[in-house]
This record gives structure tokens, sequence and C-alpha cells, in this order.
């Protein structure tokens, strides 16, 4: 006969932790990269058609609307820019969780650095993940 005090012994807390999220992998961070250039170059592109603006002012709109678009939709749309809304990805902190707009305004930010966009290709990570604690996820 069992007694009561020979249960099994169980870590209820180990039972509730959530799994550790799938990282993206570095061709769905490339093609998130594409669908985001090639939106961000379309609307760049129109712009361009029905204004008459000179270079300088181009390049001053491309780094706002670089900044806005990113910052806005990673901290306003759950990590998900349009790029990673197709490939089912999503930014979040290194504890799994949604990342502040101030968070993506940092990482917006840091895309800018020259030969940034390289940086993944050298890494696990791309220099805008590290310097903000980020990382990119594929959703659940």
């Amino acid at each position: 006969m069992e007694s009561f005090n020979d249960t099994k012994n169980t870590d209820l807390l180990s039972d509730l932790e959530e799994p550790a999220p799938e990282l993206a992998s570095k061709g769905l961070r490339f093609a998130n990269y594409l669908v985001d250039f090639l939106v961000i170059f379309v609307v760049l592109i129109c712009l361009m058609n029905f204004a008459q603006l000179a270079m300088a002012e181009i390049q001053v709109i491309y780094i706002v609307f670089f900044l806005l678009y990113y910052s806005i939709m990673e901290g306003l749309m759950n990590g998900r820019t349009i790029g990673k809304m197709v490939t089912g990805t999503r930014v979040v902190t290194r504890d799994n969780e949604p990342i502040s707009f101030g968070k993506a305004l940092g990482r917006s930010a840091s895309r800018l650095v020259p030969f940034e966009a390289f940086s993944l290709l050298f890494g696990d990570a791309a220099w805008h993940d590290n310097w903000t604690n980020t990382i990119v996820v594929k959703n659940k």
C-alpha cells in the first residue's frame, strides 16, 4: 500500500516555464530585410515621383522614414515589421518580453551605423540586436 509521503516529487515552477523561443535563422532575417527594404524603397520612389526633391532632401526623408518605419512597426506592432509579418518572426527582449518603443527606436538608430547591415554575417546576432539586448524569434 502506497503512503502519501511516497508521491513523486515535482518542481511546479519548471512545469510553468515557457520553452526558450526559437531564434530566427539568418535566411529569415535576410528575407525580413529584403521585404522591409522594398517597402521603404516603394514609398520613397512614390515620394520622388510626386514631389520634385533635391538629392539631399531625399536622403533626409529616407533617414526620417527609415527611423519611423522600424520604430513604429517594431515598437507598436508587437515587434513586427511588414517583413517580419511575412516571415513569421518578431523582435523580443532577451527575456522574451515585447520590446518598448524606446528599444525599437534604439534598434532603428543603430541600424544607421555604417556597415551595421553586414554585422550579422560575422556573428550570431546583428549589432542592433546586441546593442539593445534584443533577439529576433520565430512566432509560436
